[in-house]
């Protein structure tokens, strides 16, 4: 729960950028907007809703470019129907933002937004000082020479790899420091001024944000988002193997690009302050002023906290047992957040267990499921929901629909077990029993799962003594018939 993974997909983000769009002035009809990684597509169904309804006019001869490196999640995003309702805008490309960008990008597009991207693109670790610059080395090693898993290296590529990946458990890592001559975009690499400093050297991330600044057109603008530390570090933290400056990320350090585009030709704006668990720049193809102050509204501290807290309070309420406290705490998030459906799938699970209020639990998650359909707990929610109202046949839709989308999960499994048992089929519940104990990592479930499966053998047993009876029934000498 504490690193921000659903605020970009969660509506949040999306609406956002949408209100940056409306404030960065006139574009040239018709507008055109690109996403680098767009990875499940919410980010981009949530914005199209929502400029569908804020800004019809611009919705209506826009086209949305819709890219990742990985050509299955494209498939999958056509395969599962994210983006069905807004088809007709949207194109699809295999692009790698870490690779030289096309030339039909440059001023090309009035919105460009980037997500957990820019932590994926390559890195340098460095140490700096009075010794100059010295790059990190590193290399694995293994116990004992393994010769297909060093055959399998010479071969390009990945995929190939999959079987050897148990070989990570028992890999040495031996690192050294060497005299780096020449590297990419040296010029940003500042040198401490005392004892020899470990720092993240992005020059991934600072190509990326380079081609981003060139494909914007006139008045067009990016947002980048990446997530951060809890307390965000100061550059001077020494960190072995990783320094990362305000984010947590691998492969970003956002002092180095602050400090790399502050000057650019191109508006590089960040807030004022900023909380440092979501941190979020924007570049403008415009005059500055006209966007810094909206910038640090949406993205500054105040309003970061003021998003967060009320969630944060009704969490520790809920560790109270403060149930009805935690419920309008809840409330007032939602209406902070109205287009979050992860904060209502949060709230929708207070409704099912412990207010067991199952009617508003399974129409919230309804609700979310409009903003998200491939959410799986949403799905066990309404299962869940459907179960305890008598309803088998729609628990038992909605609970196929959710393990169809990645949601194996120990209270997936158990409900499944109990559908199971509803049709006296035990084997089958005893296999999601085991499921559910497999799936269930912390063992938040494991007492349940035991008590249920106890349940489901005392059953078998009820059974098979029943079957015996009547077996012997049959066979019994019926003594004192009438004749």
């Amino acid at each position: 729960m504490e690193v921000p993974y659903g605020a970009t997909s969660s509506g949040r983000l999306s609406d956002d950028a949408v209100q940056l769009l409306l404030e960065t002035g006139p574009k040239a009809a018709p507008c055109r907007f690109l996403e680098i990684g767009a990875g499940s597509g919410l980010f981009a169904k949530l914005f199209l809703d929502m400029l569908k309804a804020q800004a019809p006019e611009i919705y209506r001869d826009c086209t949305y470019v819709l890219t990742d490196g990985n050509a299955n999640m494209l498939t999958s995003l056509a395969e599962y129907g994210v983006l069905a309702d807004h088809a007709d805008h949207i194109e699809t490309r295999v692009f790698d933002a870490g690779a030289p960008w096309p030339a039909d990008f440059t001023s090309a597009f009035d919105g460009v937004f980037g997500s957990y991207i820019l932590d994926s693109l390559p890195v340098d670790f460095l140490m700096t000082g009075k010794s100059g610059i010295q790059r990190m080395e590193a290399r694995c090693t293994l116990p004992k020479p393994d010769p297909a898993l060093a055959s399998a290296l010479k071969t390009p590529g990945f995929s190939h790899l999959t079987p050897f990946l148990n070989t990570a458990k028992n890999l040495g890592i031996q690192t050294r420091y060497v005299k780096a001559p020449s590297l990419p975009f040296a010029n940003s690499i500042g040198l401490a001024e005392d004892a020899d400093t470990p720092m993240v050297h992005c020059f991934g991330a600072l190509a990326c944000v380079e081609n981003i600044a060139k494909s914007l057109r006139p008045n067009g603008f990016a947002m980048l988002s990446d997530y951060g530390t809890l307390i965000p570090r100061e550059p001077s933290d020494l960190i072995e193997f990783q320094n990362f400056g305000a984010s947590a990320a691998n492969a970003v350090n956002f002092h180095q690009l602050d400090a790399h585009f502050e000057s650019g030709p191109t508006a590089y704006i960040k807030p004022e302050t900023e909380e440092g668990h979501l941190i979020t720049r924007v570049l403008y193809n415009g005059p500055s002023g006209d966007l810094a102050d909206l910038v640090d509204l949406l993205f500054g501290e105040v309003r970061q906290q003021a998003l967060r807290l009320p969630v944060e309070a009704a969490r520790d309420m809920l560790r109270g047992n403060a149930f009805q406290s935690a419920r309008r705490l809840y409330s007032k998030a939602m209406e902070l957040q109205p287009q979050n459906w992860a904060l209502a799938e949060e709230v929708a699970e207070l409704l099912l267990l412990p207010e067991g209020d199952f009617e508003g639990a399974k129409a919230l998650a309804e609700f979310a499921l409009g903003l998200n359909p491939l959410a799986p707990g949403l799905h066990r929610i309404v299962a869940e929901s459907c179960y305890e109202a008598g309803n088998m046949e729609g628990a038992k839709a909605a609970l196929e629909t959710c393990l169809r989308y990645f949601g194996d999960t120990a209270q997936a499994r158990l409900l499944q077990a109990k559908l199971e048992i509803e049709n006296e089929q035990f084997e089958a519940a005893l296999i999601a029993i085991a499921q559910g104990m497999a799936a269930d990592a912390e063992a938040d479930y494991r007492d349940s799962l035991i008590a249920l499966q106890t349940d489901i053998l005392s059953l078998i047993s009820h059974k098979a003594r029943n079957d015996l009876l009547a077996d012997v029934n049959r066979t019994r000498a019926l003594d004192n018939l009438p004749l």
